[in-house]
C-alpha cells in the first residue's frame, strides 16, 4: 500500500482524536453539574474522553519516550477509556455498574503486551491481542443497549456507533491474519489510518450520542415531575384534568353487553384538619401519603389517581360498567379506611376513613358536569355521616 499524504500522518490523527476527546470531555463535566442526580452514567461518560486523551498522549510519544509507556500503558489506558464508557452505560441503563471482568481482562492484555513489546517483540500479535479484545468489549456494549431496545435517537446512535466500531476492529483483526497489519502503529497506510480515524471519529459521537440520550431522559424526567403532586407522587390537578378531558373524547364506547363509559371518583379524607391541628403538618402529609398508597394498591392497574386539592383525590375511569365502578368504590373505600401499625409513627393518630362520590360521564356533558355530579355525591356522603360511597 502507498504512503498517504502527511496531512493523514497517524501521529497527527491521534493527537486530535485526543483533543477532540478532551474537550468533549469538558462539555460532559459541565453538563453533569446541571444536570440532576437521578442521571447516572455522566461521570464515567465525563471520565472517559478525558482517558482515551492521555492514551493518545502516550500513543503520540511513541519512539520518543520508552515503549512500556507508549505500547503497553497506552493500550491498557485506551482500553480502560473503552470501560468506562461501558460503565457509563451500565449506569444510566441499569442504575449500577460492573466491569470488574474487564478491568481483570485488562490487566492480563497488558501482561501480553509487555511480553510481545519487551520479551518478543512482535507488532502483529500485539494488534491481534488489542483488536479482539476491542471487538469483543465494544460489542458486548452494543449488546447492553439492543437489550434495552432504546427509541429515542441517541440511543439508536449509540449502538450504532458501537457496532460500527466493533466491525472495524474486528476488520482491523482480519487484516491481521491476512498479513495485512504492517510493521508499526506510525506506518501512514490507508489501512492503518482508517482504523485511527474511524476510533477517533466514535470517540467523537459516542460522548454526542451520551449527551443526546442524557438530555432526553433529563425532558421525560421534568415532564413527569410536571404532572405529579409533589407529595404524594400521583398525577397533579392540571395533569388529571388533561387526562380527563382527553379521555371524555371517547367516553360512553359500549363493551360486550353491557353499556360502559366513563367514570369519576371524588374521594375525601374524612376530618383531615383536626389531624393537621393536632399531630401538625408533617404528620398530615404522611397520613396522606399512606392513604394514596393503599388506594394506589387497590386501584392496581385500573383507573388514574390524582390530588384534587388538599385532602381531596379523584379517581378516573376511562372505561367501566357502573357495576364495576361500585365494586372498585367500595374497593378503595375499604383500602384506605383503618389505623397504621402500632410501631409507625403515625400510631397515635387511629384510625382513618375516606367518603366517596362516584359520577358515571352522561352523553353531552362535559367534565365539569362530572366533577359538579361527583362533588355533591360526595357532600351527601359526609351529610349522611362520612366513611361511605354515595353514587350520583
Amino acid at each position: 500500500m502507498g504512503a498517504l499524504p502527511s496531512v493523514l500522518d497517524p501521529r497527527s490523527v491521534i493527537m486530535l482524536a485526543g483533543l477532540m476527546g478532551m474537550v468533549m470531555s469538558v462539555v460532559v463535566f459541565f453538563m453533569r453539574r446541571a444536570y440532576p442526580a437521578t442521571i447516572r452514567g455522566l461521570r464515567e461518560w465525563a471520565w472517559a474522553p478525558m482517558v482515551a486523551f492521555a492514551s493518545t498522549m502516550l500513543f503520540a510519544a511513541r519512539d520518543v519516550i520508552p515503549d512500556f509507556f507508549t505500547i503497553v500503558l497506552a493500550n491498557m489506558v485506551l482500553f480502560h477509556a473503552c470501560i468506562l464508557y461501558y460503565a457509563g452505560s451500565q449506569q444510566f441503563l441499569l442504575a449500577r455498574s460492573d466491569t470488574r471482568a474487564w478491568t481483570v481482562i485488562n490487566l492480563l492484555m497488558g501482561v501480553l503486551l509487555f511480553w510481545f513489546s519487551a520479551v518478543q517483540p512482535d507488532y502483529e500479535a500485539r494488534l491481534l491481542v488489542v483488536t479482539a479484545l476491542v471487538a469483543a468489549l465494544f460489542f458486548t456494549h452494543a449488546r447492553l443497549y439492543i437489550r434495552h431496545r432504546g427509541r429515542v435517537f441517541g440511543m439508536r446512535l449509540m449502538t450504532g456507533l458501537l457496532l460500527l466500531q466493533a466491525a472495524v476492529a474486528a476488520a482491523r483483526l482480519v487484516s491481521v491474519l491476512v498479513g495485512m497489519a504492517g510493521s508499526s502503529l506510525m506506518d501512514a497506510t490507508w489501512l492503518q489510518s482508517l482504523y485511527i480515524s474511524m476510533y477517533s471519529f466514535t470517540v467523537l459521537l459516542l460522548t454526542i450520542a451520551a449527551i443526546l440520550m442524557a438530555t432526553d431522559r433529563m425532558r421525560s424526567e421534568f415532564q413527569f415531575l410536571a404532572t405529579r403532586d409533589p407529595l404524594t407522587g400521583v398525577l397533579n390537578r392540571r395533569a388529571l384534568l388533561e387526562a380527563c378531558a382527553a379521555q371524555l373524547a371517547v367516553a360512553g364506547r359500549t363493551g360486550g353487553a353491557k353499556p360502559k363509559a366513563m367514570v369519576l371518583m371524588m374521594i375525601d379524607v374524612d376530618h383531615f384538619k383536626p389531624v393537621n391541628d393536632r399531630f401538625g403538618h408533617q404528620t398530615g402529609d404522611a397520613v396522606l401519603r399512606e392513604v394514596v398508597a393503599r388506594m394506589q394498591h387497590a386501584l392496581g392497574g385500573n383507573g388514574l389517581l390524582g390530588r384534587y386539592g388538599g385532602e381531596e383525590f379523584v379517581v378516573l375511569l376511562p372505561d367501566a360498567a357502573p357495576a364495576e365502578a361500585a365494586e372498585l368504590a367500595s374497593r378503595l373505600h375499604a383500602s384506605a379506611r383503618g389505623g397504621f401499625a402500632a410501631d409507625s409513627a403515625l400510631a397515635a393518630v387511629g384510625n382513618v376513613t375516606v367518603s366517596i362520590g362516584v359520577a358515571l360521564h352522561r352523553p353531552g356533558t362535559g367534565i365539569d358536569d362530572m366533577l359538579g355530579r361527583a362533588d355533591e355525591a360526595l357532600y351527601r356522603a359526609k351529610a349522611q355521616g362520612r366513611d361511605r360511597v354515595v353514587v350520583a
